[in-house]
């Protein structure tokens, strides 16, 4: 059987949401690496957003994950590269959404001469309000973690593997 016109303009846009979402959270990681606070701040649902990040504080809502971002980065010399992929992107209902993504991310720190190598998996829930799509729970959870020191010869030491500490993100 064939479908219906319905059947197809709702599967349109399923798509186009799905797509939506991706987008968001593209723009996230993009605007968190170029420490563009201002657009990181966009991506989340204004009110209530819930960031559970391991190892670093969690945050209630949007402007306490600004604070948090501002205290970690936020510095000349600082360079972080988020590569996010296998979006498993479901629709639960009209308004709702749920996200699932893996990670690598890498950070190098010119000031502190650290670098961080770390992988692990987000599991996210946004809102369709306003008529956007908006990040309103993330939760991230590491899978791998790396942090090394280099030292004035480019001789790296590990410092931290197995999982964040109090040397990566201020937790």
């Amino acid at each position: 059987m064939e479908p219906t016109v319905a059947e197809l303009l709702s599967r349109i846009e399923t798509l186009e949401h799905v797509n939506a979402i991706k987008d968001l959270k593209s723009r996230y990681w993009a605007a968190a690496d170029r420490q563009l606070l201002d657009e990181v701040r966009d991506c989340y649902l204004p009110r209530g957003a819930v960031i559970d990040f391991q190892g670093v504080p969690l945050c209630n809502d949007r402007e306490e994950f600004i604070k948090v971002l501002k205290a970690q980065g936020g510095k000349a010399g600082f360079h972080a590269m988020h590569h996010g992929q296998n979006p498993r992107i479901r629709i639960t209902g009209r308004n709702e959404a749920e996200g699932l993504w893996d990670i690598y991310f890498g950070s190098v720190d010119m000031t502190d001469r650290t670098t961080i190598r770390m992988s692990g998996g987000y599991e996210d829930r946004y809102v369709f309000q306003d008529g956007r799509w908006w990040i309103a729970v993330t939760k991230f959870r590491q899978t791998s973690f790396i942090m090394y020191k280099i030292d004035d010869r480019g001789v790296p030491t590990v410092i931290s593997m197995g999982g964040a500490d109090l040397h990566a993100f201020g937790s």
